[in-house]
């Protein structure tokens, strides 16, 4: 017996113990989870670790640690990710509960991770196996993930093989002579970047300070919010020797952040970008009487309403290259050209074209003093992570060679940016601080070790590329070639061809390995145009020069053969296009669209579309309307321009009704990537006798797909969805689960202020849910997360209240469809009418250009409902609802009359809201009018409305004579909208 009872007390014992172990764990899970949601790497990894400890092989806890060293910002640091993402990825979870401490598997994006690492570490090999193992496990509908994946491995396939060929460089760090005479700018924690130096190499200019640092996942878009400005500074060349640098930045009148990037060839121009509340202008500023002038903007030419980051001027002063995302580009940022007139000006900008820009960015050009030889930095080409170095030659008629990256270890794995060469490129200038390289020089100065991921002094360099002793400039030409038609195999036929583009001669044909589709080429320095050419495709041209003195023993040139039935138009997919933020002018790549549907309508004259227009979630719900209606129409005009009649089009604007993507993250931060896919026009069939004709579906990634999770307002809150299921399945287990955690909750401090139940229960249909809490900040969502899923809730998820109104909808959605499906159609004597669209505030009627009869009705809900047609039984709605369908309303419902009509609004309180903005403005602003009010709306914006009246209809007559005094956008709403 008393062994027994022994027994029995160290069992009790034992158990107490394993649960206050676990609920250590659990506090300090949410404490790391706390500082890991608000990106505190550094306050989250010490907790992490320590937890660890207890649970050595939880994949969680595994990939936290290792994302936490990806983020600290010393590169060293950053190399210890890699045992703990290698146990990560042996537990996987396709259905990863972020936030919840019973989580012991890893996301999916483990694997892209782990490859991050690994190439970091020029393990090549193994981070193509990640990436490509993360690629396997991505949904097939992630195409945007796909894509993103593909271009990773052949970047990692490309460092493979620019490793393998490393340049021999000396290295002469400037710091002596420039920096080291200052402590001020010697200091460890400041770092110097964007070298600036004229043709003669007696001035030089740059920035120092300690936020001035470009890491290897710059994202140029991104500008820290307690970014403070480096200084600039100035030293010229005198017997010899720098001057000590000067502090100009007072002088140039820089109080945003400003950085030079070119001057011109004598020294005394200085042309810096500046960023104007988030727009990157170019200015100049002269070197006058030994001072610096205050900068001043370039004209409109050159600064746009979008970005611009760089410029180099030609040595003569003439010509200007520049970059900026303004519309009309191939995508990013790209490189333009503009000539100085007589006057002095600038004149109109020109796009270099696609054989420089590509879809991504290209940043920091820089002409050489021959004004034909450009280097430049791009995230496209034949490139190894990042951005790299590329340089191209002008060799006729404005044409460019294809760019060649420069090569090993100038470029890296990471961001390779403001490499500045002189002497027609045997040297250059180059920032080398915080870009993978540790700077080890032997006694001759040259570069004896390049350790990536190393963190070099925070120096600026001059790079001399040596030349091998008896090295002759014979290249080996190679590239992969792709079919856009993806046949697996290339045509037999298949020729390059490398012709001298000087004497016209072919100098060089190969023929390409069928089953790999490369190929393999021996040319010498020389200008040439190589011919790529089969059957079956258009014959694709590149240009290529190799200089006489050229430090690389290899160059790759892909190459993309067009089929000729595509090309010609026999077989064609209408795709929809995409506009910048609150913009309807076209982009290029919108006029190319625009163009193959205006050909492809010119001969197939039975062709009818519908142009349909939206907007992302941003801006005032009047000015999205006409946003949407004037990107629909903008496609329209570009297509009747070309002269396709106006009655084959029926034009839409949807406003911010009809979303394919989420406009925020479920934290509520703001979802870029997404908003760009809500910015579009989509383009519809109507009617065509032609079956060889489809439109092309856009694809939205999976995470950025709109769902309930995925829309949040700005004042949205949390809640933790509980249960979700048929009234009648509820069971007493699940009954029991309900009150104990109900008195769980009733004891924890964020429900010290609920009255009632911190439980709440709703239902619609014959569908019941239960949620707890409704929370502003997620973090705290998080932490009843994880008491809910110790009261037996394994399945509980954090949800959006706007997610939770989604669902409801959807269930009624549902229900009424099973209604309808369910109807005796014999005996249906009931009336229908069919819903079009529902709207926050009224559209045109003139939108249904194809409907007469369309009726607008203002629901109780705020909601501006348009239906069409009464239809008895529900047969009779439902072939009216396809006719709809066929005409381009994909969106139709029907609903029964009685049960809408009573949701209609006729009496009550109602005003006129005149505008929705979201900085107040002072009520004279409305001149013509008296009593106008300020509110403020649930979107946080300032409403200003006009009037109260006890119908719609009298509301009505009096925002016809408001129309009359300018008030275009005013519109009638209910006063309960603003309770």
């Amino acid at each position: 017996m008393r062994f027994f009872l022994k027994y029995i007390l160290i069992w009790i014992l034992l158990l107490v113990s394993i649960s206050a172990t676990s609920q250590g764990f659990k506090k300090k899970f949410i404490d790391a989870e706390y500082h890991y949601m608000f990106e505190e790497f550094s306050e989250a990894l010490p907790i992490y670790l320590e937890i660890s400890n207890s649970q050595p092989d939880n994949a969680n806890i595994n990939y936290r640690i290792g994302i936490c060293y990806l983020h600290l910002p010393d590169p060293k640091e950053n190399e210890k990710a890699l045992p703990y993402l290698q146990k990560a990825i042996t537990n996987i979870n396709p259905k990863y509960k972020e936030g919840s401490y019973l989580e012991k598997g890893a996301p999916k994006d483990a694997f892209f991770y782990l490859g991050n690492v690994y190439r970091n570490k020029l393990d090549f090999d193994n981070a193509i196996e990640s990436y490509k193992k993360y690629r396997d496990i991505l949904n097939s509908k992630e195409v945007f993930y796909i894509d993103y994946i593909d271009r990773e491995i052949q970047c990692t396939q490309n460092a493979k093989e620019l490793v393998k060929l490393p340049l021999q460089l000396k290295s002469q760090n400037l710091d002596d002579e420039i920096n080291s005479q200052t402590n001020q700018i010697n200091s460890h924690t400041n770092v110097e970047n964007c070298p600036v130096v004229s043709d003669d190499e007696t001035v030089f200019i740059f920035t120092a300070g300690n936020k001035n640092v470009f890491s290897s996942e710059i994202d140029l878009n991104i500008i820290n919010s307690d970014y403070k400005m480096d200084n600039i500074y100035f030293s010229k060349k005198a017997e010899g020797k720098w001057t000590e640098p000067k502090n100009i930045t007072r002088q140039l009148g820089a109080t945003s952040r400003v950085v030079p990037v070119t001057i011109s060839a004598d020294g005394t121009e200085l042309y810096l970008v500046r960023d104007d509340n988030d727009n990157g202008n170019i200015y100049v500023s002269h070197y006058k009487n030994d001072r610096w002038t205050k900068m001043e903007p370039l004209n409109k030419n050159i600064n746009s309403k979008n970005w611009e980051s760089h410029a180099t001027i030609t040595v003569d002063g003439k010509t200007l290259y520049f970059t900026s995302d303004r519309r009309g580009g191939y995508g990013g940022l790209d490189i333009y050209r503009s000539d100085r007139d007589e006057k002095g000006d600038w004149g109109p900008a020109v796009n270099l074209g696609s054989t420089i820009n590509t879809k991504y960015d290209e940043e920091t050009p820089t002409i050489l003093n021959d004004s034909k030889t450009m280097y430049f930095s791009s995230q496209g080409h034949y490139c190894m992570g990042g951005f790299d170095a590329f340089h191209t030659t002008l060799v006729a008629n404005n044409t460019w060679s294809a760019p060649l990256n420069v090569g090993y270890p100038i470029n890296t794995v990471g961001n390779d940016l403001f490499y500045i060469p002189k002497a027609n490129g045997e040297y250059a200038f180059f920032p080398l601080n915080n870009n993978e390289r540790e700077i080890d020089s032997n006694n001759e100065g040259e570069i004896a070790t390049i350790n990536e991921r190393k963190t070099g002094t925070n120096n600026i360099y001059k790079i001399i590329v040596s030349i091998p002793e008896g090295h002759e400039t014979e290249i080996l030409l190679k590239g992969n070639i792709i079919l856009q038609d993806q046949k697996n195999e290339l045509p037999h036929d298949f020729i390059i061809s490398v012709i001298d583009s000087i004497k016209g001669d072919t100098v060089n044909k190969c023929k390409p390995n069928y089953l790999l589709s490369n190929y393999l080429a021996q040319i010498k320095s020389g200008s040439f145009k190589i011919e790529y050419k089969c059957n079956g495709y258009l014959t694709h041209y590149k240009q290529l020069y190799i200089p006489n003195v050229y430090t690389r023993t290899e160059v790759n040139i892909d190459v993309e053969m067009i089929p000729l039935e595509v090309s010609k138009g026999e077989y064609y997919v209408i795709r929809s296009i995409f506009f910048d933020y609150a913009k309807y002018d076209l982009k290029k790549e919108s006029e190319t669209e625009l163009q193959r549907l205006a050909d492809l309508m010119q001969k197939n004259p039975s062709l009818y579309v519908e142009i349909v227009g939206h907007t992302d979630a941003l801006g005032s719900v009047q000015l999205n309307q006409k946003l949407s209606e004037s990107r629909s129409n903008a496609a329209i005009n570009y297509l009747v321009s070309q002269g396709i009649d106006q009655s084959h089009f029926v034009s839409k604007g949807m406003g911010k009704t009809h979303f394919i993507a989420i406009n925020k993250n479920p934290d509520g931060s703001d979802n870029p990537e997404g908003r760009q896919l809500n910015r579009r026009v989509e383009i519809k069939i109507l009617t065509s006798t032609a079956d060889n004709i489809t439109v092309e579906e856009i694809k939205v990634p999976e995470n950025l797909l709109y769902s309930r999770a995925g829309r949040l307002r700005p004042n949205d809150k949390y809640t933790i969805l509980l249960i979700k299921q048929k009234e009648k399945s509820v069971s007493t287990d699940d009954v029991s689960r309900l009150i104990n955690l109900t008195i769980k909750l009733k004891s924890n401090e964020l429900f010290a202020s609920v009255a009632g139940s911190p439980i709440s229960e709703a239902k619609v249909n014959d569908i019941i849910m239960f949620t707890a809490g409704e929370f502003t900040n997620k973090s705290d969502a998080m932490k009843i997360l994880n008491i809910v899923v110790d009261e037996n809730f394994p399945d509980a998820t954090i949800e959006s209240m706007s997610g939770i109104g989604k669902i409801k909808h959807e269930i009624g959605n549902d229900y009424k469809q099973h209604e309808n499906d369910n109807v005796d159609v014999s005996l249906d004597k009931t009336l229908y009418t069919i819903q079009i669209s529902a709207l926050t505030k009224p559209a045109d009627l003139s939108v249904f250009k194809n409907l007469k009869g369309v009726k607008e009705n203002l629901c109780q809900d705020g909601f501006y409902r348009y239906t069409y047609g009464k239809f008895e039984g529900i047969n009779s709605a439902k072939q009216e609802k396809q006719h709809l369908i066929e005409l381009g309303y994909t969106n139709t419902f029907i609903v029964k009359t009685d049960n809408f009509y009573s949701k209609v609004e006729s009496v009550g309180e109602f005003t006129i809201q005149l505008e929705s903005l979201a900085e107040p403005v002072n009520l004279s602003h409305f001149k013509n009018l008296k009593g106008v009010k300020e509110l403020i709306g649930n979107d946080q914006k300032y409403k200003y409305i006009y009037g109260k009246y006890s119908s719609v209809d009298d509301a009505r007559k009096e925002l016809n004579k408001i129309n009359k005094y300018g008030y275009e956008n005013a519109f009638v709403v209910n006063m309960n909208k603003f309770n």
